[in-house]
């Protein structure tokens, strides 16, 4: 059997939280949940996941601040990091990749194409 991989998300909403616990958990993956950028950062330097799936409109610091924190930080620089966001802006215009995320997702894409994504990303069959 594979290793299971980490997946640590963070975001205030706490259905949004529970439906991707639920939701990777059923994938075989662990999942490690933050409310807040704090708890997130805290959580990314003491468990390093594998990947996190990151909201950009948290209370305080946004997840593009959190996203730019972490990628300057040699212990989490090179987990990657996606963007979950309700934002509708088209992925197309939002610059990403300068904020150091891999992905951007709107959280109304279907659930089977974000765990191919992350699956992609860490190139899981």
């Amino acid at each position: 059997m594979a290793d299971v991989k980490t997946v640590l998300f963070i975001d205030d909403n706490p259905v949004d939280r529970t439906l991707i616990e639920r939701l990777l958990t059923k994938k075989n993956f662990h999942v490690l949940l933050a409310s807040n950028a704090k708890d997130g950062v805290n959580l990314a330097e003491e468990h390093r996941p594998d990947l996190i799936l990151l909201d950009i409109l948290l209370p305080g610091i946004s997840g593009i601040e959190v996203c730019k924190g972490l990628k300057k930080k040699p212990l989490t620089s090179s987990i990657p990091v996606i963007f979950y966001t309700s934002i509708d802006t088209p992925k197309h215009l939002i610059d990403y990749v300068s904020y150091g995320a891999v992905d951007y997702v709107q959280k109304t894409t279907p659930s089977d194409v974000l765990v191919k994504q992350i699956k992609d990303i860490l190139n899981i069959k």
